[in-house]
Order: structure tokens, then C-alpha cells, then sequence
């Protein structure tokens, strides 16, 4: 029985608030050490006031003068809250911000209230409300306005816990506590390894608030801490003087900090933001599905706060308003690389928000920063600009109801911003640059950048096999329409055939720029979704070997494949974890593909002349399947024998290759609803 900590009806050791509340006998607890029926419910334990403070008249007047000044130094130090008026730049103290963005939330009781960003549909009707309630209390904040637009930004202030729902007082601490046992002889060390490392290519934390914080002991959220390490951890072997010992379990580590979030969204804050970004870009990805969800989640909790609105002109500190900036457009970077990679479509649209891309100044905030470190950060500038021309690639990709021709206007236009972006990166971020030591997150960049060239390929094939809906829709018999007809179809498959010889191309340019990756280039800065480029990549060369005739393509194809697979087995033993996540998926289909002869089986030479002879035997000027393959001869030998067309998935390489195999399709690709050939007979311009 737990010892009895508080006499019976002491007045100088007061009861918790529940039991206060409930009139119930209070042993005394502790938020550590709960009272007896607090810890029975497993509720925190909870004591609000001081009887110091409320003995004496004295004590309690001193101590509310000593509020009332503190209040006059800072308005609020909330970074939810935008304040009405707001202050000028420069008004909030520095270690208020510090504590607001990387604090806990649950350090601090008061903080019970979350500013929602509110609906700018009622925004001015606010405003007009708010003049004449501006002398009672009021729910709502108004008094900044967007660069882009004259509506007043509104907060609503809504609680951030959920009224009678038992959860930890402050979400992560003994996760913390378990993590900081394990790591406490090297946390300064992986500290130092994420700051040199990892923030110059990705910043998403204030460094200078950051360390003022992790210096002052507890300060930080006990959820960002426990992220913060499982993301430092893929370093550990960066380190002299940690690869001396052994590893930490980084599994054991990852899951307390998801843990912790799961906690810490049930009373969300902006520190959450911190953490569920670091969740999505650590490595290595232990849950693609979880990644997928905690990204909607991130972009929810964003525009709830407001985040996607510029706050160029907001009365606000600088430090402030480039935090804010960095922070939205590392949401946009997970929401659409994750898209890109996972095959679900990006919750962010373009009109939808109006933050600028960041500036140098909004990332390097210390002028004593090195020539490596801004060089690094102009390269995350590089990855936001290329980010916003995926955002216009991605709804060719999952738009159900294409416009061919309108949909290649757009890829021209968009094959010359390619081409603009890579004509504007500076020497140091280009992939014939040598110079030493290389930019933290450059690589990184380069293979993103082809790995969009190859999915602009990809969409460009499966437009050049949508038909003519005119030609086939016509059920006129007279050989002048069926000789137009063939003739197009015919047009279209050389089209094809072009499309499929550039596909190919853009896979074999990933397989030479991985191939000459040096041991010092995989270990720098790499997104998280450069995994699933690899196994895109391994997946279309794999496509492009089987399903050939031609052997110099075959040959081409195969000795591709061979260098990259080879080249991925040596990165995955110099501990590249990328690597090793391509080659646990695709293994089993590139061994069965490179140690064996391949032939393509379901190829038929001739293809235009026996779709010339199907024409004439066919009234209706139909494509007639071949006996016994169950597809047109146009679809079996597209290009003069090359890649079937729209059975290639774009993108969420998620795949799952079983021990079934099938030299004709690839097993694993029922996630398109495409069992096999025929399926892409029935629904010719379905999904791709």
C-alpha cells in the first residue's frame, strides 16, 4: 500500500485538484509520484496553487505585481496565438519564441488553449464583430494580414485537450527518460552529428534556440527529444568517437518516439509539428503506411495553425516569421515527395497557400556561418523549387479524367522548367561537380531531380497510348475511315515507341549517376523517398529486359540492371540503408530476371502488318485480340517489341514480389486492379 504522504485535512500540504475537486482524502501526490486514487485512474496528479503563495496577503499581492510585469515584457508566450494588436518586430523576447517552437506544451498548464486558424470566409465578419467587443473578452485574435492578401488572419481559441480523456500531462516524458538512459553518455555527440549533418541540407530547427534550450536541461518537448535522437542515430557511425561502441537498438529507439507522438497528438501543439516531420524524414523507414498517414496528419495540424499563410508583413519577429517559412515548406516537401513515392495524391494544392519560397536569410540566421553550411542551405532552396514543379506534375498523374492535348501542352511546358531549374544550380550542386568536400544533400537533389525526369517520362507514355476518341468512336465501314484510323494507330505506336526508348533512357540515367556515388556522397544528407527512386528505377529496367525482342535493348537493359544491383549490394554493406531497402524488395525478381535467359514470350513480330491484316478481316475497324495472348498485336509488340505500355506502375514501388512469378507480368502489380494483360485490354486508359 502506498505510503501516506499528506496528513489528514492538512491545510500546509494541500490535496491534488481532483481530489479537491471531488472532495475527496488525498494522500498528497506528486505529477512523478500520484496520489493513491489518481494513480487507481491513471490520471495526472495535479496541484495548481502553492499554499505559500495564498497564505499571506503579502506573498499573494507581490506575486501578482510580479505577474502583471512579466506580462508587460512579453504579451504571450504562445506562438499559437497571434495577439491583437500584434507586436512589432522585435516586441517577443527571443527565449519565448525558443521555448514556444521547441518547448512542451505540457510544461506549462496554462496552456490549455490552441490557436485554430479560422475560416477566411467569416474573417472580416470577425473583424467587424471584434470593434465592438474590443473592451470584453473574446474567443477569437485577429490583427495580421497574409503578403498576399487584404483578409485579416483570425485565430480561434480552442482547447487543446479533450474533455474527460485520461492522457499523460506532459506526452513523452518517461519515453524521454527511457531514451536519454540509453544515449545520455553520447547525446552531445549526436547532437553535434544532426547540426553538422543533417540541419544544413534540411533545416528545419532553430539551432541557436535549440541548443540555449537543450543546455538548460528540461526544457525541451520530452516528443522532439526522442525524435530529435532516432533521426541522429543513422549518423552513429559518422562519429570517431561513437563508432567505437556498439549501436544503440534503433529500432528499440523509434518506437519509443512514436510512442510519444501518438500521445502527443491527443493535445497537439507546434512543437508537434517538429516531431511528426522528423518522424516522416528519418531513417530508415520502418512503416510506409504509418509515414503515409502522419503526413495527412502534418498538413491537417499545419493549416491549422496557420502555416500556409505568408508571414512576410506580419508585425512579427524574424526569427519568427523565417521559422514558419522553413516549417511549411518542409510539410510541402513530405506531402509531395511522399506522394511521388507512395502513390497517394498530395493534399497540398498550390492555391491553397501563399508562403514564399524560403530566402538565404530565412536559413542562415548567423553570420558566422561557414561557406559549407550556406552552400547547403541555397540546396535546400534548390529542393523547395524543384518540389513546387512536382506539384504540378503530380495531377497529370492522378487527374481520372485526362485531356490528352491539354495534358501535353503541360508536359512541354513542364520538360522546359526542368530544364530551366537544372541551367540555374550553381556549379557546386551539379553532378559533374568534384569539388571536395561535396555539399550535404546535393546528391540527394540530383537523383530527385532525375527521378522526376523519368516520372514526366512515364506520364508522357501513358498519354501517347490514349486513342483517338474520335477514331474510335466512329462506326462508319468505308475503307477511307478505316485506312485514317490505322494510320493513326499506327502514328501512335511510333509515338510510343519514342516515348518508351526516353523512358528507358531516364532509368539508365539514374543507374550511371548511382553507380558513380562515391562512400563519402551516401553518406550525406539523403530524403527518405530516394528508396522508393531506386526500386521505381529497378522496376522499369527489370519491365524494359523481359518484355523485349530486340537483344541490344535486352543487353542494354540487363548489363543496366547488373551495375545498379551490384552497386546497391556495396552500398548496402558500407551500411547505406537506402540501398538495403531496394534490395529486400526487389531481390527475388532481379536474381530470377539476371540468372536466366530472357526472352521476350509475349512479343509478336510484325506488329503493323498484322494489325493492317486484323483491319481488313475486322468490319467494325476494331483491334482484334491474337488467339491465345488475349491482346491486340498494336499493344503485344508497342515500339517493335518493347515495354508494355500501361502495365508499369509510375510510382508506389510498395510492392510485395512473392515467391509467384510470371516472366509476363510482374506479380505484385494487383494494386492497379491489373491482374495480368487482359485487364489492360478491358480499361485502355485506366490508372497507370
Amino acid at each position: 500500500m502506498q505510503k501516506q504522504r499528506r496528513p489528514y485535512r492538512s491545510h500546509k500540504v494541500p490535496a491534488c485538484d481532483r481530489c479537491r475537486r471531488f472532495k475527496r482524502r488525498c494522500t498528497g501526490g506528486t505529477p512523478e509520484q500520484p496520489c493513491v486514487l489518481c494513480s487507481l485512474q491513471e490520471v495526472p496528479c495535479i496541484i495548481s496553487s502553492s499554499p505559500k503563495l495564498s497564505s499571506s496577503p503579502r506573498h499573494r499581492a507581490k506575486h501578482d505585481q510580479r505577474r502583471a510585469q512579466t506580462t508587460r515584457i512579453a504579451p504571450s508566450t504562445s506562438v499559437d496565438r497571434i495577439p491583437s494588436p500584434a507586436p512589432a518586430d522585435g516586441e517577443v523576447i527571443q527565449e519565448h519564441i525558443g521555448r514556444d517552437y521547441h518547448g512542451s506544451p505540457g510544461q506549462d498548464q496554462s496552456k490549455v488553449e490552441l490557436s485554430m486558424f479560422a475560416s477566411p470566409v467569416i474573417s472580416e465578419d470577425i473583424q467587424i464583430l471584434e470593434r465592438y467587443m474590443s473592451s470584453k473578452s473574446s474567443s477569437l485574435s485577429t490583427g495580421e494580414r497574409s503578403g498576399s492578401s487584404d483578409t485579416p488572419m483570425v485565430y480561434l481559441r480552442a482547447p487543446r485537450r479533450r474533455e474527460g480523456l485520461s492522457m499523460a500531462a506532459n506526452p513523452g516524458k518517461r519515453q524521454k527518460e527511457i531514451v536519454m538512459q540509453v544515449l545520455q553518455p553520447y547525446t552531445d555527440e549526436l547532437v553535434r552529428l544532426y547540426f553538422e549533418e543533417i540541419h544544413p541540407a534540411f533545416p528545419l530547427l532553430d539551432e541557436q534556440l535549440f541548443m540555449e534550450l537543450y543546455k538548460a536541461g528540461d526544457k525541451l518537448s520530452p516528443v522532439l527529444v526522442c525524435y530529435f535522437f532516432s533521426v541522429s542515430l543513422i549518423l552513429w557511425h559518422h562519429s570517431p568517437v561513437l563508432r567505437q561502441f556498439p549501436k544503440p537498438d534503433i529500432y528499440f529507439i523509434w518506437n519509443l518516439a512514436v510512442e510519444a507522438l501518438q500521445q502527443d497528438f491527443l493535445a497537439p501543439a507546434l512543437s508537434t509539428m517538429y516531431s511528426v516531420l522528423l518522424d516522416m524524414g528519418g531513417r530508415p523507414i520502418y512503416s510506409m503506411l504509418v509515414n503515409t498517414i502522419n503526413n495527412g496528419r502534418a498538413v491537417t495540424l499545419a493549416q491549422t495553425l496557420g502555416l500556409n499563410r505568408d508571414p512576410t508583413n506580419w508585425r512579427r519577429p524574424k526569427s519568427e516569421k523565417s521559422l514558419r517559412i522553413r516549417l511549411w515548406w518542409a510539410v510541402v516537401i513530405h506531402d509531395r515527395w511522399s506522394s511521388f513515392a507512395h502513390g497517394i495524391s498530395p493534399t497540398i494544392t498550390k492555391s491553397r497557400y501563399d508562403v514564399p519560397i524560403p530566402m538565404l536569410e530565412d536559413i542562415i540566421t548567423d553570420s558566422n556561418q561557414s561557406d559549407t553550411h550556406i552552400k547547403a542551405a541555397k540546396s535546400f532552396i534548390h529542393l523547395c523549387t524543384l518540389t513546387e514543379i512536382l506539384g504540378e506534375v503530380l495531377p497529370l498523374v492522378y487527374d481520372l479524367n485526362l485531356n490528352p492535348k491539354e495534358t501535353w501542352k503541360q508536359i512541354r511546358r513542364l520538360e522546359t522548367d526542368l530544364d530551366e531549374w537544372e541551367d540555374r544550380l550553381p556549379s557546386y550542386l551539379r553532378r559533374d561537380n568534384n569539388e571536395n568536400p561535396r555539399v550535404s544533400g546535393s546528391s540527394s537533389l540530383q537523383l530527385s531531380y532525375l527521378a522526376v525526369r523519368l516520372l514526366l517520362n512515364r506520364i508522357s507514355l501513358h498519354v501517347s497510348n490514349i486513342p483517338n476518341t474520335a477514331s474510335t468512336r466512329s462506326n462508319a465501314k468505308s475503307e477511307h475511315k478505316k485506312a485514317t484510323t490505322l494510320s493513326t494507330d499506327i502514328d501512335r505506336l511510333q509515338t510510343t515507341r519514342y516515348h518508351l526508348s526516353q523512358l528507358r533512357k531516364s532509368a539508365q540515367e539514374i543507374v550511371n549517376y548511382v553507380c558513380s556515388l562515391t562512400k563519402a556522397q551516401l553518406q550525406e544528407f539523403w530524403l527518405p523517398y530516394t528508396a522508393h527512386h531506386l526500386i521505381l528505377t529497378v522496376i522499369i529496367l527489370l519491365r524494359c529486359t523481359i518484355e523485349s525482342t530486340d537483344k541490344t535493348i535486352i543487353s542494354t537493359c540487363k548489363t543496366s540492371l547488373q551495375h545498379l544491383w551490384t552497386k546497391l549490394q556495396t552500398a548496402a554493406e558500407d551500411g547505406w540503408d537506402l540501398a538495403t531497402m531496394c534490395i529486400s524488395q526487389c531481390k527475388e525478381s532481379v536474381s530470377k530476371v539476371l540468372d536466366n535467359d530472357v526472352r521476350g514470350t509475349n512479343i509478336v513480330g510484325g506488329e503493323l502488318q498484322q494489325l493492317h491484316l486484323q483491319r481488313g478481316g475486322a468490319g467494325d475497324g476494331r483491334l482484334l485480340p491474337i488467339q491465345g495472348e488475349g491482346r491486340s498485336p498494336a499493344m503485344q509488340s508497342v515500339g517493335g517489341g518493347e515495354l508494355l505500355p500501361d502495365i508499369l506502375p509510375f510510382s508506389n514501388p510498395d510492392i510485395s514480389f512473392d515467391n509467384q512469378w510470371d516472366l509476363g507480368s510482374l506479380y505484385g502489380l494487383g494494386w492497379m486492379g491489373m491482374d495480368g494483360f487482359g485487364a489492360y485490354e478491358a480499361g485502355n486508359q485506366g490508372g497507370f
